[in-house]
């Protein structure tokens, strides 16, 4: 037994996967790339112009050669994470803001590597993170470097899997050069890859030049990538909630087609943030009662092709200021793990991932702990179900006393309360931002992630020399 969020029935499933084969078959896709429409030409794509028509054949295809499960490999063996999870979703912290909110002033300013170092320490510190982001852009580099120096920052101060953006053929290159220095060679990261990559095709049904050849790149070499539909309802989306699942799904397929044509059995995630729109603004809305449907619906998808997931980051945003608003964080986290997305990177994230906080990233994940309780799984057995001890109680009994009661009720009731914190030191004063602020100060002064070998770092830094050489052109 298990506390699951279920959206779609079978039938629902059905109609939403031939509703995708259609939009791909008779719509298409828009293909800026000629190379990417090359490549699907070459395997039975309908080309005309920058639109690629892709029949149902070509995507049952690319279905059956997907792996069904991946292993997103770490610096440090054991922070392995297998794909699809199983209780819990895999967690990570938010990506890439552009902002953050300053951990001494909490003043918003514009992000250094070394905040990014900061979010990587206390990311690896973390028992429920479970992979890193690269939370906030180092704002000193040279845009075009900015994803692989925040990769190289986040493999020297994080031994967990790294997921990361990459929007150019050139910057997938050398990051895979940058992870094949630590792996030991580009055939050695194949076998672990110590790196996964987010692309964004455009909503809807657009795939950009630059994104969708780095994933061909990447494809090639054997890291996962996550494209990720970022499709809203009434805006890039019909408006009705059917429709929005079909015109995400239907760019899912398309990047899964790409992704195999450009090497068979390479590793993809399904990865969804198709919501509604907020009509007041035209804003992706997190807060809509219809988020977590949409999420619970993707996943289905997911499961559907077996292919692992990334389609739910519920994004609290806010810290908590009292027990009720904590509470109110706890219930929304459980009813996303309830949707069942093998991971989510979310964490520590404000204002629609505009800026990142540490105190929040603290204080997310000290309300994961407590909405685990909703998730667990019990036992349905002949023991559980306890016929025998119901008969020698009987009617108007009491159960308190009896052996089976204290052989299980630790397991299977919750005796914590949101007071009892798993993160945040119980004694600590103040107000739950003041406790997540001395929770900080104590990870960044006491801990660090176990260092890379200083050969291995002196060959990454050659590598970031050449790479600025190569993508700014200096000399």
């Amino acid at each position: 037994m298990r506390g699951v969020l279920t959206f779609l029935s079978e039938e629902e499933i059905g109609w939403t996967h031939e509703a995708s084969l259609q939009i791909l078959k008779e719509t298409g896709i828009k293909v800026l790339s000629e190379k990417v429409r090359r490549l699907l030409g070459e395997n039975g794509a309908d080309v005309n112009g920058d639109i690629v028509k892709i029949p149902g054949s070509l995507v049952e295809e690319a279905i059956r050669k997907v792996p069904g499960g991946i292993t997103l490999c770490a610096r440090e063996p054991k922070c392995d994470l297998k794909l699809p999870a199983g209780e819990f979703p895999f967690l990570a912290t938010s990506g890439f803001s552009p902002f953050v909110d300053d951990f001494e002033t909490g003043k918003r300013r514009k992000p250094i590597r070394s905040d990014l170092r900061d979010f990587a320490i206390v990311s690896d510190y973390l028992d429920t993170v479970d992979f890193f982001w690269p939370t906030i852009i180092p704002g000193e580099v040279a845009p075009l470097l900015q994803e692989l120096y925040s990769l190289a920052i986040s493999f020297e101060n994080n031994r967990k899997h790294i997921q990361c953006s990459c929007v150019t053929e050139k910057t997938a290159l050398w990051q895979i050069r940058l992870a094949a220095a630590i792996a030991g060679g580009e055939e050695e990261l194949k076998k672990r890859p110590l790196f996964s990559t987010i692309h964004c095709p455009v909503a809807p049904l657009t795939f950009e030049k630059d994104s969708s050849e780095a994933m061909v790149v990447l494809a090639k070499a054997g890291i996962p990538t996550a494209p990720m539909t970022m499709v809203l309802a009434a805006t890039t989306a019909p408006a009705t909630i059917a429709g929005t699942l079909a015109v995400a799904n239907a760019e899912e397929l398309a990047a899964l087609v790409i992704v195999e044509c450009a090497n068979s059995g390479a590793p993809m995630i399904y990865t969804s943030e198709a919501a509604p729109a907020n009509m007041k603004t035209g804003e992706i809305n997190y807060k809509a009662p219809e988020y977590p449907l949409i999420c619970a619906g993707a996943a289905q998808m997911a499961r559907f092709y077996n292919i692992p997931d990334l389609v739910s980051d519920i994004s609290l945003e806010e810290a908590p200021f009292d027990s009720l608003s904590f509470e109110r964080n706890v219930l929304k986290v459980a009813m996303s793990f309830m949707g069942r997305t093998d991971i989510s990177p979310w964490l520590g994230s404000r204002d629609l991932a505009l800026s990142a906080s540490l105190e929040q990233l603290v204080l997310d994940a000290e309300v994961c702990e407590h909405a685990r309780a909703y998730l667990r799984r019990f036992e349905l057995n002949g023991d559980t179900l306890a016929l025998d001890v119901i008969h020698k109680v009987g009617p108007g009994g009491h159960f308190l006393g009896d052996r089976h009661t204290v052989e299980h009720f630790k397991k299977e009731i919750w005796n914590k309360t949101l007071s009892d914190t798993f993160i945040l030191d119980p004694m600590a004063k103040g107000s739950f931002t003041e406790k997540a602020k001395a929770k900080v100060k104590e990870i960044l002064s006491t801990h660090k992630a176990p260092p890379i070998k200083e050969t291995v770092h002196k060959e990454m830094e050659q590598i970031l020399k050449d790479a600025e050489k190569d993508i700014l052109g200096n000399d």
